[in-house]
């Protein structure tokens, strides 16, 4: 692994860490490190999610065969409920950032 890509999952890493959110991180290893043959992310972009009560914007990926999307950042009640909805979209937009950075520098040249 190089280092841009080692930096790129340590920073995930932080993130995915703050939210207790290890379901994620594994499909990001998963859908982009480990299965380039197979169905894969391709993008990520944001969109607005109904979560309690809220509307959350959340990291969005579209997979290869475009017939699926999943979030990338599970966000429990109290987190919704506690953390500044700025500070949930910052979140959101550096995974964004840092996964389509990710998938650029794992595709096929």
């Amino acid at each position: 692994m190089n280092n841009e890509i080692k930096y790129i999952m340590d920073e995930l890493g932080v993130i995915y860490g703050f939210y207790q959110d290890q379901f994620s991180l594994k499909r990001i290893k998963s859908y982009i490190l480990s299965m380039p043959e197979g169905k894969k992310i391709v993008n990520v972009t944001a969109g607005k999610v109904p979560m309690y009560d809220h509307q959350v914007d959340l990291p969005i990926a579209e997979f290869s065969n475009q017939s699926d999307s999943v979030g990338l950042l599970q966000v429990n009640h109290t987190m919704v409920n506690n953390r500044a909805a700025e500070d949930i979209t910052a979140d959101t937009q550096r995974i964004i950032e840092l996964v389509n950075r990710l998938i650029k520098l794992v595709a096929p040249k």
